[in-house]
């Protein structure tokens, strides 16, 4: 394995990989979304900037280790200090390792898997009701923290 830098092409948690450039290497380098989950990323953007490790395989460079975000185009916006807020599940794919919640306001919050590890949960089935602690960035809202609240009755 080689510990590069490289510059996010393009990343897309909906389908669960990306790719990155590097310089010194001719082909784009393959990045999994589970690579990013073992590291604790939650996400990444275009043009932020890596500190990886890469190996050579059979098709290709593939980034198997993300040990730091060296810059990001994310970054907090709007409330200042996050909140905490009601929201219900719409869908989490635990094979992606991402999901959302709809707060009653409409808006979608963003949860990574990593907030359901630290609990020891595995899936998150749609209109489970959850308490989250939410941040507003630039790519949108997202939950810092989850509890799992009991159904109404």
């Amino acid at each position: 394995m080689m510990q590069v830098l490289g510059k996010v092409k393009w990343y897309n948690q909906y389908k669960g990989y990306g790719f990155v450039s590097i310089e010194g290497i001719d082909e784009d380098v393959f990045l999994h979304f589970s690579v990013l989950e073992q590291s604790k990323i939650k996400s990444l953007g275009k043009d932020d900037v890596i500190q990886c490790s890469i190996q050579k395989l059979d098709k290709g460079y593939q980034i198997m280790r993300v040990d730091n975000i060296v810059s990001s185009k994310k970054y907090e916006v709007g409330r200042s200090e996050p909140t905490r807020e009601i929201a219900v599940v719409k869908w989490f794919n635990p094979l992606k390792g991402f999901g959302f919640a709809q707060l009653s306001t409409g808006e979608d919050v963003f949860i990574h898997v990593s907030l359901l590890n630290h609990l020891n949960l595995h899936d998150l089935p749609p209109n489970t009701r959850v308490r989250l602690i939410v941040r507003s960035t630039n790519l949108g809202l997202e939950a810092l923290d989850l509890e799992v609240l009991p159904n109404e009755v």
